[in-house]
C-alpha cells in the first residue's frame, strides 16, 4: 500500500518537469508545446511526438 502511494507520488512530482522539458524541445525545433497533446493519439502520437522531440534544434525559433 505504501509503495503505491509512494509511485503516484513520484508519478506526480515528475510529471510537471517532462511536460516543461517537452514544451522547451518542442519551442526548440520551432514547434508549439501544445502539440504535446499529439501524444494523446494511440499509437501513432507517441512516435510522432517522439520523432519532433528528437529533431535537431533551429537556430531562429520564433520562440527564442
Amino acid at each position: 500500500m505504501i509503495s503505491h502511494k509512494l509511485s503516484a507520488i513520484f508519478s506526480l512530482a515528475t510529471l510537471v518537469p517532462y511536460l516543461a522539458v517537452a514544451a522547451r524541445r518542442l519551442h526548440d525545433t520551432d514547434r508549439s508545446g501544445w502539440l504535446q497533446l499529439v501524444g494523446l493519439i494511440p499509437f501513432v502520437g507517441w512516435l510522432v511526438l517522439i520523432y519532433w522531440l528528437a529533431q535537431e534544434s533551429k537556430s531562429g525559433s520564433r520562440w527564442a
